[in-house]
């Protein structure tokens, strides 16, 4: 492919890796977004001494930043400072009228362990649950890893055969109460399913690949947070001559001939390129910037969509250190089917809400200042519905409660800053579609050829990387989307 001007509209970490992949080919690349910090959802803010990762916390799949990295030929531990985390996270849950926790380690041997003491029989069937995963893992990684034009690609005779060996057709809660009888330890092998959107009755069982990653790969820190992921791409893009541009956000999108022609700035800004790559959210893109008869996928589409849960978040700094937290830390309710259906059927707010804790102080110590702990704390809630400035102040009461619960400390007389980010945030900020966290969930029929494609079949020069289309939501999979939709440029564009 000849060189070309490349403008990426959204600089997540979708949109600021594949400027470094175009910009490592030698194409003029130029990253444009509308908020005043790069990263999207993996973006950073600081108060009070306090820093916060405003999204992601988690550093999953390092295979997959490796691959990335050595796509673009650097060393990964020259750009991030990875610190392994053990326990991996710490899970409170409630169990004969008192909050018991348990540690989880990636470590195999160690959970079978802990897992017979709760459930006998349990040890080997853990480990014989996570041979299956790891095994799966592999062929999961293959699915992932390439694009796909129609539900033919699925259902060629090579990847139908390896198809056969996921578990394609049942659900994850049923495929892990197959293993597992006790209530807590079902809870640890599915809670990943949040973190895919999709509540355990509707996740493909194929996603237990995520106790693979869990349990045999652990999960990692990189030393500044999760916005260290976009710092590094934003430098090695630098290398390559990468143009970004912050607080540019746009506004009109002018086609002609079936080509994009430009787009244009909210201050006025016009934007002429050969190829335009949009990371900012696909739905309100299509839906709000192009007339009908030019969108991929209506409006029609993407209501009949299920879109992962928004979330409540609440970032607080503490004036004292919180002993009883690790880095991860999950609390599980009683009723988790009251929790999911107030998040998927009724679409209220859970009266006893399921609540995942960052605690970054805990490997990190810049991120707050000494003797004092910064907070990350996430309920999933519905996504589409409007919070009343009421409700927000009678929900943080109630999750504020929950905390004081896990920690067995006096929180309230020791919050010295507090910022609350919910449903309409996710709106304004990321543009997100019904004011989704994640973006579209990983139900069977919205994996692999099921997702929407990363280019338009309408515009010639418009292509998608980011988490709806594939290979799907996290991280890691943005990183994908990324290689792929280079992939998807160099067969459509010569």
């Amino acid at each position: 492919m000849q060189k070309k001007s490349i403008s990426i509209i959204g600089g997540g970490i979708g949109g600021l890796a594949t400027a470094v992949l175009m910009a490592k080919d030698g194409h003029d690349v130029s990253v444009y977004e509308k908020n005043e910090c790069l990263g999207g959802r993996a973006s950073i803010f600081s108060e009070k001494g306090y820093t916060f990762d405003m999204g992601p916390s988690r550093y999953l799949m390092p295979d997959l930043f490796e691959k990335f990295f050595n796509e673009i030929g650097e060393n990964i531990h020259d750009h991030l400072d990875l610190a392994q985390l053990s326990p991996s996270y710490k899970v409170f849950y409630p169990e004969d009228n008192t909050l018991k926790n348990i540690n989880v380690y990636a470590d195999i041997d160690r959970m079978a362990d802990q897992f017979e003491q709760m459930e006998a029989g349990s040890g080997q069937k853990f480990r014989d649950f996570l041979k299956t995963s790891g095994e799966q893992y592999g062929i999961g990684m293959e699915f992932a890893l390439r694009n796909y034009d129609s539900l033919m690609d699925f259902l060629r005779r090579d990847v139908a055969i390896k198809g056969m060996k996921l578990n394609i057709i049942t659900t994850i809660d049923k495929y892990v109460a197959r293993f597992f009888k006790t209530p807590i330890i079902q809870k640890i092998m599915q809670y990943t399913t949040v973190f895919l959107g999709t509540a355990p009755s509707q996740t493909p069982a194929f996603y237990n690949i995520m106790s693979h990653v869990d349990f045999a790969m652990g999960v990692r820190y990189p030393q500044g947070g999760l916005h260290a992921i976009a710092t590094a791409l934003v430098k090695i893009g630098k290398k390559y001559g990468v143009h970004y541009y912050t607080d540019s956000e746009v506004v009109t999108v002018n086609n002609e001939q079936g080509i994009v022609k430009n787009m244009i700035l909210k201050d006025g800004t016009t934007i002429t390129s050969d190829l335009f790559i949009v990371n900012a959210d696909q739905a309100r893109f299509e839906t709000e910037m192009l007339p009908l008869e030019l969108q991929t996928y209506t409006k029609k589409f993407w209501n009949k969509k299920t879109f992962a849960p928004s979330g409540f978040i609440i970032y607080a700094g503490i004036d004292k250190k919180l002993d009883a937290l690790e880095h991860h830390n999950l609390y599980f309710n009683d009723n988790r089917d009251e929790s999911f259906g107030a998040i998927y059927d009724h679409h209220v707010l859970a009266d006893d809400p399921s609540i995942y804790i960052c605690a970054p102080g805990k490997t990190d110590p810049n991120v707050a200042p000494v003797g004092k702990e910064n907070l990350f704390i996430l309920v999933p809630i519905t996504n589409g519905i409007d919070i009343s400035e009421e409700e927000k102040l009678s929900y943080r009461d109630k999750i504020r409660k929950i905390v004081e619960e896990m920690t067995g400390e006096n929180l309230i007389d020791h919050i010295e800053y507090e910022r609350i980010f919910e449903i309409q945030d996710f709106k304004d900020r990321y543009n997100a579609w019904k004011g989704t966290a994640l973006g579209l969930g990983h139900t069977m029929m919205q994996t692999a050829s099921f997702r929407p494609n990363n280019y338009s079949k309408k515009l010639s020069n418009l292509f998608y990387v980011g988490h709806n289309t594939n290979p799907g939501i996290g991280v890691p999979m943005v990183i994908v989307s990324a290689m792929l939709v280079k992939e998807r440029i160099e067969e459509k564009v010569k």
